[in-house]
């Protein structure tokens, strides 16, 4: 294009020119000395180096064409920057990516950004399914509630009957359990709520684990100062867990800073 350009600028430049010179009556007796090229930056270097002095029409269509040229130059520069302006900010999901997280710790991720990713009653619905976790894993503290009686009072006078009675009724616990994998899914939950169900029976398989190894060593005679450590460990693991994702829930905050429990409750609940 720029070259057809200024192939189309050294014509009309030659024909006004020769049609100067005929004007003036010095096309056959005298004719002009062919001017010594010159060297300039301008885009256009190419025509204005075939006439030392132009015309001023053909200065105009010089300076025409120079304008063109720079209002070319800025308007690929205003796209450049409209094309920067405008970029992706979705995930794989379609879903808006989350900023740069400000806090991190080895195991958990806290966000603080303004906005909020829960919304309204989602946050309250969302804590709920971790009772799950908390009724399942509560024999594991039982070292703890002895060493610490204020802390055995408080599981005593909540925990401590709704355990009791899904123990008494087995059924009861199937039934929750399959109500917070599969309920959310069927009755039109928020994605945030389905997420927390996932991620809360993602935890509650994972306990049991530890509660088959602790039902085979039951009437094995087992060092205490072997099992209480073991049995410690378990209980702080999914208490730490829970406690942060009630209260990422309560800010607002999706917890997703669990390994392996939230990637794999991400991908169970798809990208809708």
């Amino acid at each position: 294009m720029k070259s057809d350009r200024k192939t189309y600028l050294a014509l009309l430049l030659a024909t006004q020119e020769s049609s100067l010179r005929t004007c003036n009556g010095f096309a056959s007796s005298r004719p002009r000395p062919n001017p010594k090229p010159r060297t300039l930056s301008s885009p256009i270097d190419g025509p204005k180096q075939l006439f030392e002095h132009s015309p001023p029409a053909a200065t105009r269509i010089i300076r025409l064409f120079a304008s063109e040229n720079d209002d070319g130059e800025e308007s690929n520069k205003i796209s450049n920057e409209n094309s920067d302006a405008y970029t992706n900010d979705l995930d794989i999901f379609g879903q808006p990516k989350r900023k740069q997280k400000k806090k991190s710790s080895a195991f958990f991720s806290f966000d603080d950004d303004d906005e909020s990713e829960i919304q309204g009653p989602d946050r309250l619905k969302s804590c709920i399914p971790y009772a799950l976790v908390l009724i399942d894993g509560d024999s594991f503290g039982r070292y703890i509630y002895e060493r610490i009686p204020p802390l055995g009072a408080l599981d005593y006078v909540f925990l401590r009957p709704v355990v009791d009675a899904f123990r008494a009724a087995p059924i009861l616990s199937i039934l929750l359990f399959t109500a917070f994998a599969l309920g959310p899914r069927f009755t039109g939950q928020s994605r945030s709520v389905r997420f927390n169900a996932q991620q809360a029976v993602l935890m509650d398989v994972a306990l049991i684990f530890p509660t088959i190894i602790g039902e085979s060593i039951e009437g094995e005679n087992v060092a205490r100062a072997l099992v209480e450590p073991c049995t410690n460990f378990v209980w702080y693991a999914y208490v730490t867990g829970v406690v942060y994702c009630v209260v990422c829930n309560l800010r607002g905050k999706k917890p997703d800073g669990i390994p392996f429990f939230s990637q794999a409750a991400e991908m169970a609940i798809g990208p809708f």
